[in-house]
Order: structure tokens, then sequence, then C-alpha cells
């Protein structure tokens, strides 16, 4: 997944990114993507608000959503002045998988999206994928079919190998 969201170099081959008619440049590609990864990195020193307020600083918002309004989509609204140090780790996938989701972009690439989530936030999760699939291409990297409902093509890395 790293190299189809640009982070690491193809070994062989190339990739390239179209937009309809319109290709996008390699070096655009951010523009384009969110991502929620369990190794991904938050800021421990910030607030939740703070956190949000800094990622829509250098990602633009879906259409119709305010920065303030995210804490109590993502069912963090008691945490928003609670520093990123002090959340759980299940508080954390939620944050990560919020950002990703109502980040405005057309690629969402989620990795192990279900990680740390007890049952209520994987329900919440899993009504989340349901309401933004139909705004974004979404690919999960996962071992757990739970995690990419019935709904998504399954595409069996091995079976390339």
């Amino acid at each position: 997944m790293q190299v189809l969201w640009g982070q690491s170099l193809p070994t062989s081959g190339a990739l390239s990114y179209r937009e309809i008619e319109n290709e996008i440049p390699v070096t655009e590609i951010f523009n384009h993507i969110s991502i929620a990864t369990p190794y991904m990195d938050l800021i421990d020193e910030f607030t939740l608000q703070e956190q949000i307020d800094f990622h829509f600083k250098i990602k633009n918002i879906r259409d119709g959503f305010r920065s303030d309004e995210l804490p109590e989509i993502m069912n963090l609204h008691t945490a928003r002045k609670k520093q990123i140090g002090n959340f759980s780790s299940g508080m954390r996938q939620r944050l990560k998988l919020g950002l990703a989701f109502y980040t405005k972009a057309d690629l969402i690439f989620l990795d192990e999206p279900g990680t740390n989530l007890d049952k209520n936030a994987f329900a919440w999760y899993l009504e989340q994928l349901q309401i933004i699939k139909s705004n974004a291409l979404i690919i999960i990297a996962s071992n757990n079919p739970e995690e990419y409902p019935n709904a998504f093509q399954v595409i069996n890395i091995s079976d390339f190998k």
C-alpha cells in the first residue's frame, strides 16, 4: 500500500494516477489520498481538537463537515480537550480512521482498520465505511474479512505471487 499511496517507489514498473481524463502528477497525489494505519503517529501533546484542527490545516475536510463537529461524529466528544498522549489505543485508532474518512480524498487507504477497536468502535467503523464508500475508492489491507464487508471486491495478494 505504501507504493500505491506514493510513500515508496515501486521496485519495477511505474504507477500513474488519473482523475477521469486528467493525469495526476505523482508529486500531487497526496492531495487526493487519505491514510489510516495503526502505526501512524499522532501528536501526543495535542488535544483531540488541536489534532483535528492541525490535520485540516494541511488537508481539506470533506464537503458538508466542520472540524468542530468531528469529535461528536467519532464518538470522542467527551475527549475534545484531552491530550492524545492520554488516549487509549482504541481512541487513537478511531481518531486516525475519522481523520481518514473525513478528509476530502478520492482514495482512502486503510491498513488493518479494526486494530484496537472494541465492539462499539468497530460498529462505528463499519457505519462510517458505508457512509463514505460512495464518495471515495477505499482500499483496505487486512487479513480479517470483517474489516472489508461483502460489498467490496477482495483481491488476495497471495494469488499474484
